[in-house]
């Protein structure tokens, strides 16, 4: 098969995708190599250590490998690909049960004061049940953009929503949140 090439000079995702399909599967490299950099940021944003991200990263391309028939050509690979990352980072936050809200909520020091990490985890809790009763796409609008500190152009890129469609499920989470968390112990621990 004779490689296609962008204006770029880089040959674009789909005819690399195609290779893979038809057998040639080093081509897949050329993917990695390409979006690795964007994953494991993402996978750091899910992850403590540098190593579980790497892990994650290697989980997420293995797993697109997998699924590569599913991808439609006529999509950016970029979005679908950033999907499945995402996908997999929420499913290994619910099976720790999303431990990495309470980490983020107070400074270090204050981590030692038994009461203060009982109220830290308190409202995790309160708030990741209010963000359960968000409808989906509000509630991954809302966590890649508060917790995870993507930008609106990134949660777009990330969920696959238009940009003006984040900004609107933010604002409306934001809004229910509050409602929501109002007189609770949340309240204090989070600016929404």
């Amino acid at each position: 098969m004779v490689a296609v090439v962008s204006a770029t000079g880089e040959e674009p995702d789909h005819a690399i995708v195609s290779r893979v399909l038809e057998g040639e599967t080093n081509a897949y490299r050329l993917l990695v190599d390409r979006y690795q950099r964007q994953v494991f940021r993402l996978g750091a944003r899910f992850h403590r250590s540098a190593e579980d991200a790497q892990d994650y990263v290697q989980e997420v391309f293995l797993k697109a490998f997998e699924r590569l028939r599913q991808y439609r050509r006529s999509g950016r690979f970029y979005s679908w690909l950033m999907r499945i990352a995402f996908n997999h980072g929420m499913d290994r936050i619910a099976k720790k049960q999303l431990p990495l809200l309470a980490q983020e909520i107070d400074p270090p020091d204050q981590r030692r004061n038994p009461e203060t990490q009982a109220l830290r985890q308190l409202a995790c809790r309160e708030l990741q049940h209010a963000i359960a009763e968000l409808p989906p796409p509000a509630a991954a609008c809302i966590e890649l953009f508060f917790f995870f500190g993507l930008t609106h152009k990134e949660v777009s890129r990330t969920t696959g929503i238009p940009v003006n469609t984040v900004k609107s499920h933010v604002l409306r989470a934001k809004q229910r949140l509050r409602v929501r968390l109002a007189g609770t112990i949340a309240e204090d621990y989070h600016e929404l």
